[in-house]
């Protein structure tokens, strides 16, 4: 895939921030785990810049800041891929957290309903294995995913389709049996929730987000759940690296 346009006050850096995901990504070439990661961290660190980007007047510096520093010395301590994997899953929410927060300002309901989310998630992520956290991240990012778009929705235009992605999401649920199962479910949920989130902010988004909705499905092919978190990582990645670059080119 070609790089995207640096545009705006912070193309360079957005420029930066591509090229290294694709470096890393090849770096690891042969090795899912490595690169199931690198795509993860990516994504925090999209997701973290498009943050700063929205946070103008600087009212969430913050707790941007301290959400960082706490994904940089997990970055640092986390050996084991299922270390590695919950830090990033864990900051992927945290970003979302915050982003939900800036994009439902002033909306009490919305405000209301991300507090429900995230009392959810901090029960699902303090206890269980790993892998179990890792999903319950996932789930709580999914829902607020679905918060920001139906957020951003004000003519309801895109409700129907959420609402379908909603439903697709609790039958995946209902049919996993593993941890694993339920982690890609949710990320893969939230991959095409993203996709909406995109449309939103601006239709003229479409034929970018078609290119990566046809990768997401070309590389869905492969049956082994590694190599399909790692598709998912990877779109989510794009998807918030096509969102930032618009509002970033346009604010």
């Amino acid at each position: 895939m070609a790089y995207p346009p640096g545009q705006g006050k912070s193309g360079d850096f957005l420029m930066y921030l591509w090229r290294r995901y694709l470096e890393e990504y090849a770096d690891r070439d042969g090795d899912v785990e490595g690169q199931i990661v690198a795509g993860a961290n990516s994504t925090v660190e999209i997701l973290t810049a498009l943050s700063r980007t929205l946070d103008g007047g600087n009212r969430y510096r913050d707790v941007i800041d301290q959400r960082c520093a706490i994904f940089n010395e997990g970055t640092r301590r986390a050996v084991l891929f299922e270390d590695r994997l919950l830090n990033a899953t864990f900051s992927i929410y945290n970003s979302l957290n915050t982003l939900s927060h800036q994009i439902a300002e002033g909306n009490a309901q919305a405000l209301g309903m991300i507090r429900s989310v995230d009392e959810q998630a901090q029960l699902g992520i303090k206890s269980g294995t790993q892998i179990a956290r890792s999903a319950a991240a996932l789930r709580a990012c999914f829902a607020l995913v679905g918060l920001m778009a139906l957020a951003l929705d004000d003519r309801q235009a895109m409700t129907p389709a959420i609402r379908q992605l909603e439903r697709r999401y609790a039958s995946g649920a209902q049919a996993a049996g593993t941890d694993w199962e339920h982690l890609l479910n949710a990320l893969y949920r939230i991959v095409e929730m993203m996709q909406l989130l995109a449309l939103l902010t601006d239709p003229e988004l479409k034929d970018r987000i078609a290119q990566i909705a046809s990768r997401f499905q070309e590389e869905d092919l492969p049956r082994g759940i590694q190599l399909k978190m790692r598709n998912g990582f990877c779109r989510f990645f794009e998807l918030g690296h096509l969102l930032i670059s618009r509002v970033d080119a346009t604010l």
